[in-house]
Parts: structure tokens; C-alpha cells; sequence
């Protein structure tokens, strides 16, 4: 048996790697936080309004009442009658214009259409009658000064109907 025999080992070398590039890493950006997207819906003040009316009157018709306070708020708004106004504006102007159009493509360059012309015709006729009646009556009234006091021609003919009848009286006797 072999004796155990310490022996320094030296050691061993081995040859280092060569040294190799590093494989590039590109920089990423950094994801950006994503902000949390909600929706909201703006309510009008009306609709507020009506909700909280109807909360303090409570009851079981409570959410009748706010429905019934919303729908009048929105269908009754400012904004709305003005939305409503301006559109019955518009409709009656498109309306002008498609008349306006339809008489120039007819060549009527300007004139009334014919129901019109006849109504016109009618209601300048009546307007001149009116016209000669008050005629008539600024005739009769010329004679009247501009002093003229109803009340004191009341007042002679009252005290003229006393005297005639305390003339009868005296020739009755």
C-alpha cells in the first residue's frame, strides 16, 4: 500500500476566456403610467334641483316626483326653449327660401303666389273701408272743438229737464 504522500499540488492554470462583447442590450422607455380614464356626465342644474325637491319631500311618490321634475326640467330648460325657438326660425326661413326658389323657377320674379295675392287683394279691400268709415267719422266730428266737456253739456241738459218740468207743473196749476 502505497503510503499517503502529501504532495503540494500547484495549480492549474486555465487560460482565461478571451474577452467577448457584451451583447447590447437597447435601452427600453420606461412605460409611462396609463392615467385611469373615467366617464362623467354632467347634469344640469335644473335636474339637481328637481332630485333634491323631491328628496325632501320623501314618501313613497319620492322617485315619481323626481322623475316626473327631471323630464319638466329637461324638456322645459332655457336651453331648450331656445334650442326649440331658434329651430322653428330656421325651419320657417328654409321654408321662405324654398318658396323664394320655387317662384323664381316659376318666373314669377318677385310676385305673390296666387292663394296670397287673392288673401292680399281682400285685406287691402277691407282696409280701405275701414279707412272710409273712419273718414266719415272725423267728418262728423270736426264741429267738436278740442275744449269740448261731455260732463257740461250732461250738467245743462240735466238743469234744462228740471226747469221744463217745473214749467208744466206751474201751467198744470
Amino acid at each position: 500500500m502505497s503510503s499517503p504522500v502529501e504532495t503540494a499540488a500547484a495549480p492549474v492554470s486555465t487560460p482565461e476566456p478571451s474577452p467577448q462583447p457584451e451583447p447590447v442590450v437597447e435601452a427600453q422607455p420606461t412605460p409611462t403610467p396609463v392615467p385611469e380614464l373615467t366617464e362623467t356626465v354632467g347634469v344640469s342644474q335644473d335636474i339637481t334641483a328637481a332630485a333634491d325637491a323631491a328628496k325632501s319631500l320623501g314618501g313613497d311618490y319620492a322617485p315619481m316626483v323626481a322623475i316626473a321634475l327631471a323630464g319638466m326640467a329637461v324638456a322645459g330648460g332655457s336651453k331648450a326653449w331656445s334650442f326649440y325657438r331658434d329651430r322653428a326660425e330656421q325651419k320657417h326661413e328654409q321654408e321662405m327660401k324654398k318658396l323664394e326658389i320655387e317662384a323664381q323657377n316659376k318666373g314669377m320674379d318677385g310676385q305673390q303666389p296666387p292663394p296670397c295675392a287673392a288673401k292680399s287683394t281682400a285685406m287691402q279691400a277691407e282696409i280701405d273701408g275701414l279707412k272710409a268709415k273712419l273718414a266719415g267719422i272725423e267728418k262728423k266730428t270736426a264741429s267738436i272743438s278740442a275744449d269740448f266737456d261731455g260732463d257740461d253739456v250732461e250738467r245743462q241738459v240735466k238743469r234744462m229737464k228740471k226747469r221744463i218740468d217745473e214749467l208744466f207743473e206751474i201751467v198744470e196749476k
